[in-house]
This record gives C-alpha cells, sequence and structure tokens, in this order.
C-alpha cells in the first residue's frame, strides 16, 4: 500500500515514518509542502499522513491544496491536542478520517493502523466478493 507522509516537524515525522515501516505492505513516500502534496497528482496513495496546525495557515493550505484535487484518499491529520477540538468542525469539510495526536502514542498509533488496515482488507474481499457474483451470474447467462 502506497503511503504518503507530509509533516513539518522531523521528530513527528520520523516517528511516523518509522512505526509505517514496521508493516511491510506500506510503501512510505515522505514529502514536504506543497511539493510532496503534489506527490498525490502524479499518483494514487491508498491513505495520507498531513501535518496541519490551525495557527500555522501554511499547513492549512496544504490541506486544503489535496483536498482541491484528491477528495477520497484516506486522510490521518497529525496535531496537537489543543487543535484536535478546533478542527473537529473540518472533519467532514475536508473528509478527514482521524485525527492523530502529537506527540505521537505508539498504541494510539498502531491501532489507528491496524483499524485502517482492518478497513482495506474488508473493503478488497466486498470488492472480490461482487466481482465473483458478477462473473457467476454472466456464466449462468451463456
Amino acid at each position: 500500500m502506497e503511503v504518503l507522509l507530509v509533516e513539518k516537524d522531523p521528530l513527528v515525522r520520523d516517528q511516523v515514518k518509522v512505526g509505517l515501516q514496521q508493516f511491510p505492505e506500506f510503501h512510505v513516500t515522505v514529502g514536504s509542502g506543497y511539493a510532496g502534496i503534489n506527490e498525490a497528482r502524479s499518483r494514487p496513495f491508498d491513505c495520507v499522513f498531513l501535518g496541519v496546525d490551525p495557527r500555522e495557515k501554511d499547513t492549512v493550505k496544504l490541506l486544503h491544496h489535496l483536498r482541491s484535487f484528491d477528495t477520497t484518499t484516506e486522510l490521518f491529520v497529525l496535531t496537537a491536542p489543543r487543535n484536535v477540538k478546533d478542527m473537529a468542525v473540518d472533519k467532514s469539510k475536508y473528509n478527514i478520517h482521524s485525527f492523530l495526536q502529537t506527540p505521537i502514542d505508539v498504541r494510539e498509533f498502531f491501532g489507528l493502523l491496524g483499524r485502517f488496515l482492518e478497513r482495506r482488507t474488508e473493503r478488497q474481499n466486498s470488492t472480490l466478493r461482487k466481482d465473483g457474483r458478477r462473473a457467476a451470474a454472466a456464466g449462468r447467462a451463456h
């Protein structure tokens, strides 16, 4: 699975990157600023981890920029606990899947990754079941 990580704080960025690398199915691309977000224009990602601080307008602009051309990729926003409440109103506006509070709580982070992997597996299995039913129906039609 392809993961895009765009986070200004090097400590948070490295912690998330190392955590993601514990799973062999994750291939992590680390980006910076607009160039990092624009990676999502050139190829599809399964999810994006984006550092956002509402007091730093450039990070909010990155969030807006990402959602201006990609509204469906699962988005996890990395932010300080004090910002989660303020940004809750933006959750549906920007289709934010989850907030991950910084500094990163390892149990919370791995729990979030586990739920993400479960959802992906369930979606894939659901698609396979639908495809199988379609193939069976097409076979009966002949």
